[in-house]
C-alpha cells in the first residue's frame, strides 16, 4: 500500500508538470515566434517479485512479475511547425517563410537563434533585436560574400560631399551650366530671365526673376574685332583669338546677369552670388551675333514696243529689318502698284505683321518708299524696315521702272527670313525657369537619411539615398540545424545550440533548404488553443485520478490500523 501512495504522488507530480507546460503554452498564445511544447510521460523503476523463466520439455516458462512505482516526466518537445504571419508597418520586421532561424549576438560574442524578427536600427547603425543583440549577416555590399561568413550587421550610409547648386541646359546644341558661387543648399533656387530695358531683379521665396537687356551685343568690342567691314569673319584668325572673344562675350553676359540682381537689391543667401555661367564648347563666332531678317522681291517686265522699258527689265527690292533677331522672321512685305498715286510718291501701312507698300505704276524714288515705311513704323523699333535696290537689268532704276507693267494688278509678297537673335539672348531664354539643384554641404549620413529601405527575400537590405542612389546596405543570413527541436530555450524567444541540435549551418535565405525572408511581417505563435484546452481537461482528470490513489490507499491503511482495536 505504501508503494501505491508513492505511485499516486509520482502521477500527480508528472501531471502537475504537464499542466505547467500547458499553462506556458497558453500564456504565450500571442508571443511572436513562440513554438508550442508537448509533454510525454514515462513509467519508472519496477520492483521484480518473480523473475522470468524459460520453458523445457516438461515444464513451461514463466513471465516476470513486476510492480511499478508510478510515472515521471518523459520529454518536453517543441513543435517547430511554421505559423501564420501578421504584417507590420516596419520594413525591418522580418519573418521566415520556411526553415531556419535568425542569428543574433550579444556583447560577449555569444550567438543565439530566434524566429522573432522584431528588428530595428540603433543610432550606430546596428541592426538589433529587442534585447539589444545585433543581428548577424553581412554589412555592406553582399554580392561577393558567400554564406557562412556572418558578422554583426551595421548599416552604413556613405557621407555626402560638398556640392554646388547647378543646372545644365542645351542652347542651340551647346551645353551651358549655370551655378552658384559656392556649395550649399542655399543655392537651390529657381530663376527666370526677362528682357527689359531696365536691369532689376525680384525674389519670392526661392524664385528669382531677373530683368536685363537681352538685345545688347555682349562682348561687342571683342566680337567686332573678329569681323571685317563686309560683315565676314577676318581671315587667318587663330582659335585662341576667337575663343578669347567668345569668353569675353560670355563674361559680359554673366556680369549683366549679376548686376541686374544687385541693382534689384535681392537678398540672396551667402554663397549664391555671383551666379556663374560656363560653357564647355563655344559656338562658332558667326553664331554669336544677332542676324537681321531680310528678303528680296524681284520684279520683271517683258519687252513692249513703244512703251517705257521696251526691252526686258528687272529690279530687285531688298528689305531688311533694322532690329536683329528672329522676331522679324514673321513679317511679310507686300508691294502693289496703283495709278492713283503721283509719280515719285509711296504709302505704307502695317496690319498685324504684314507691311503693305503702295507705289505709283509709273515709278517712284527709294527715298519716298523709305519715308512711307518709317511713317508706318510709328516709332516701333521692331518695325523699322530698310529698303535698298539690288541688281537691275534693262537699264532701269527705281524711278524709271514700270511697276504697273511688272505687277499687272497683282500684289508681290515676300516674308522676311534668316533673322536670328544673338546667342546670349537665346541663352537667357533657355535659362529661364531653370532650377539650381543638388546644392549641399558635406555631412555624415545615417539610415534616417535614406528615402527608402527594402529587404529582399534573400535577406539583402537595399536603401535609396537622394545623393548616392541605390545602396546595398547588407544581408541577413539564416541558420539551419539538423535537429532544430534539440535547441536549448534560453528565454526572450531565443534558442542556443546544443549537442542534440548539431552545429548551425549558416546559409543565404532562399538557398540550400533555408527559408525566405519576408519583410514587414512577423511570425505568430503556433499555439493551438483548442488542443491546449483539450490537453488541460485530460491533465486535470489524470491528476484527479492519481489523487484518488492516495485517498484509497489512505483508507486501506486506516482499516489496517483499525484491526488492533
Amino acid at each position: 500500500m505504501m508503494k501505491s501512495l508513492y505511485s499516486g504522488v509520482a502521477g500527480m507530480k508528472t501531471h502537475n508538470q504537464r499542466m505547467d507546460v500547458i499553462g506556458n503554452n497558453v500564456a504565450n498564445v500571442n508571443t511572436t515566434g513562440y513554438k508550442t511544447s508537448t509533454v510525454t510521460f514515462k513509467d519508472v523503476y519496477y520492483q521484480t517479485k518473480a523473475g522470468a523463466s524459460s520453458g523445457d520439455a516438461t515444464s513451461g516458462g514463466t513471465n516476470p512479475t513486476q510492480i511499478g512505482y508510478g510515472s515521471s516526466l518523459g520529454t518536453v518537445n517543441q513543435v517547430m511547425t511554421q505559423s501564420g504571419f501578421t504584417y507590420s508597418d516596419s520594413v525591418y520586421d522580418c519573418a521566415i517563410e520556411g526553415e531556419g532561424f535568425f542569428q543574433v549576438m550579444d556583447e560577449a560574442g555569444n550567438t543565439f537563434y530566434t524566429r522573432t524578427g522584431v528588428f530595428s536600427v540603433d543610432s550606430y547603425g546596428n541592426l538589433t533585436d529587442p534585447n539589444g543583440y545585433i543581428v548577424l549577416g553581412v554589412s555592406g555590399d553582399p554580392s561577393n560574400v558567400e554564406n557562412g561568413q556572418s558578422q554583426r550587421i551595421n548599416l552604413h550610409v556613405p557621407p555626402v560631399d560638398n556640392n554646388i547648386a547647378r543646372a545644365d541646359k542645351s542652347v542651340n546644341g551647346y551645353d551651358v551650366t549655370i551655378s552658384a558661387s559656392t556649395f550649399g543648399e542655399d543655392g537651390n533656387i529657381s530663376f527666370t530671365i526677362v528682357d527689359s530695358d531696365v536691369p532689376y531683379a525680384t525674389k519670392s521665396g526661392t524664385n528669382l526673376t531677373i530683368y536685363m537687356d537681352l538685345s545688347q551685343d555682349f562682348g561687342e568690342e571683342a566680337m567686332a574685332a573678329l569681323y571685317g567691314q563686309d560683315g565676314q569673319l577676318l581671315p587667318n584668325l587663330t582659335d585662341e583669338q576667337i575663343r578669347n572673344a567668345l569668353e569675353e562675350a560670355l563674361a559680359d553676359f554673366e556680369t549683366a546677369l549679376n548686376e541686374a540682381i544687385n541693382l534689384g537689391g535681392v537678398d540672396l543667401e551667402e554663397g549664391v552670388l555671383p551666379l556663374n555661367v560656363d560653357m564647355d564648347i563655344f559656338p562658332p563666332a558667326d553664331e554669336i551675333l544677332a542676324q537681321n531678317a531680310s528678303n528680296t522681291i524681284t520684279l520683271t517686265t517683258e519687252a513692249v514696243e513703244g512703251v517705257q522699258g521696251s526691252v526686258d527689265s528687272s529690279l530687285e527690292l531688298i528689305f531688311t529689318a533694322d532690329t536683329p533677331g528672329e522676331f522679324a522672321n514673321k513679317f511679310e512685305i507686300n508691294i502693289k502698284a496703283v495709278d492713283s498715286l503721283a509719280a515719285g510718291s509711296a504709302t505704307a501701312n502695317w496690319k498685324d505683321d504684314v507691311l503693305t507698300i503702295t507705289i505709283p505704276e509709273t515709278g517712284t524714288t527709294l527715298a519716298a518708299i523709305q519715308e512711307a515705311i518709317n511713317d508706318a513704323a510709328s516709332g516701333d523699333p521692331n518695325k523699322n524696315i530698310t529698303i535698298a535696290t539690288g541688281a537691275a537689268e534693262g537699264g532701269v532704276t527705281i524711278e524709271t521702272f514700270n511697276f504697273g507693267r511688272a505687277l499687272a494688278g497683282t500684289t508681290a509678297r515676300v516674308g522676311l527670313a534668316e533673322g536670328t537673335d544673338n546667342f546670349f539672348s537665346d541663352l537667357a531664354v533657355a535659362l529661364s525657369t531653370v532650377t539650381l539643384t543638388d546644392g549641399r554641404t558635406a555631412g555624415e549620413q545615417t539610415v534616417a537619411d535614406l528615402e527608402l529601405v527594402t529587404i529582399d527575400s534573400d535577406g539583402t537590405i537595399y536603401g535609396r539615398h537622394a545623393v548616392h542612389g541605390l545602396l546595398l546596405l547588407g544581408r541577413i543570413d539564416l541558420a539551419t540545424f539538423v535537429n532544430p527541436i534539440g535547441l536549448d530555450q534560453v528565454g526572450t524567444s531565443l534558442w542556443r545550440e546544443s549537442l542534440a541540435s548539431g552545429e548551425a549551418e549558416v546559409k543565404i535565405a532562399g538557398t540550400d533548404g533555408a527559408g525566405e525572408v519576408v519583410s514587414g511581417a512577423l511570425e505568430m505563435s503556433n499555439v493551438d488553443l483548442a488542443q491546449e484546452f483539450s490537453d488541460m481537461i485530460i491533465t486535470q482528470r489524470g491528476y484527479q485520478a492519481n489523487s484518488r490513489i492516495i485517498t484509497v490507499s489512505d483508507t486501506m491503511l486506516e482499516e489496517l490500523v483499525n484491526l488492533k482495536r
